[in-house]
């Protein structure tokens, strides 16, 4: 099998990369940003085949996926920000939206009997009431940001292209992921690195957070892997899935495990500059779908989250 993954170098590539390794008879070829940091996926360089490029220019993408010549694409690459779009709402209509229309165009060419995987976000719902909670996939879809706008537009043109073209397209619909290498925008990582920085002395031993009331779903990436992979296998075409865990942590319960796992005693402080106009009290998805078409569970819980995010930072910092 001759998989392609755009997006490698993002949070979930690198460990969709990981896992599909695993698998045997597997070749896996990456479409990659020229300039994107390839710090992510150094130690796949030797066993990952690099096709490099812009996802806005439909020459390169095409030009990679006929070299490719896939059975599997795992589209994820993207303008991911919420808060980024809304300082460049172009550039994310662009990357997201002609980006997924690229991708398919070349797969209409040069290898129709793919089986495509475009990858959405919770932030398609918009604001949701906690009454509305746990949120299945036949919940409106109200996007709140050009971010949310522009995966609403991308899962709509795959979802066309299967009705039009007949491509074997399924979306998903993800919720918060989180593990190692990710960069420092979600809030389970800014508590790490805040505590890695505190523990090696660069840090005054005060953690400063956000609103801590807010429940979130998160799911670690090697989980969303594995359901990635299971979703493209077995699910029927033209299907949208909630990837999610399920169930919704409390942030300030999240900071109390990093003070638990940290190596010194610190004081957290609420930070002005953190808070949000608008905070969703609860964002929690239902996944039902999803187990019921691949027997999926989430295996990794928050604890090993914290240790494995704490521990990255740690290296980050030494390093």
């Amino acid at each position: 099998m001759r998989v392609l993954i755009t997006g490698m170098t993002g949070p979930v590539g690198s460990f969709l990369a990981d896992y599909l390794l695993t698998q045997p008879n597997l070749e896996l070829h990456a479409f990659k940003r020229w300039r994107s940091d390839p710090r992510p996926i150094a130690h796949l360089l030797d066993r990952v085949t690099i096709h490099e490029g812009d996802i806005e220019d439909p020459f390169s993408v095409a030009t990679a996926i006929r070299a490719a010549q896939p059975d599997r694409i795992f589209h994820l690459a993207a303008q991911s920000y919420p808060s980024a779009s809304w300082n460049a709402p172009t550039v994310t209509l662009r990357t997201n939206v002609e980006g997924t229309l690229n991708v398919l165009e070349a797969v209409r060419a040069h290898c129709p009997a793919a089986r495509v995987h475009i990858a959405g976000t919770s932030a398609q719902y918009g604001p949701v009431t906690p009454a509305e909670v746990p949120i299945a996939e036949s919940h409106p879809l109200r996007p709140a940001s050009p971010y949310g706008v522009s995966k609403a537009a991308a899962e709509l043109l795959g979802l066309q292209y299967h009705m039009t073209y007949g491509l074997h397209v399924v979306v998903t619909r993800s919720f918060n992921h989180v593990g190692p290498r990710q960069g420092d925008r979600c809030s389970i990582q800014t508590f790490c690195q805040q505590m890695a920085r505190i523990e090696a002395g660069l840090q005054e031993p005060v953690m400063h957070v956000g609103n801590l009331e807010p429940r979130r779903d998160f799911t670690h990436v090697t989980d969303v892997a594995r359901a990635l992979f299971a979703l493209l296998e077995q699910s029927p075409p033209g299907e949208v899935y909630n990837l999610c865990s399920g169930t919704a942590t409390r942030i300030a319960d999240i900071v109390e495990l990093v003070r638990e796992q940290g190596r010194v005693p610190i004081e957290v402080k609420v930070d002005p500059a953190r808070l949000r106009p608008v905070d969703e009290p609860i964002l929690q998805g239902d996944n039902s779908k999803l187990r019921a078409v691949t027997g999926w569970q989430p295996e990794i819980k928050m604890p090993q989250i914290v240790a494995e995010v704490l521990d990255f930072w740690r290296a980050q910092l030494s390093a």
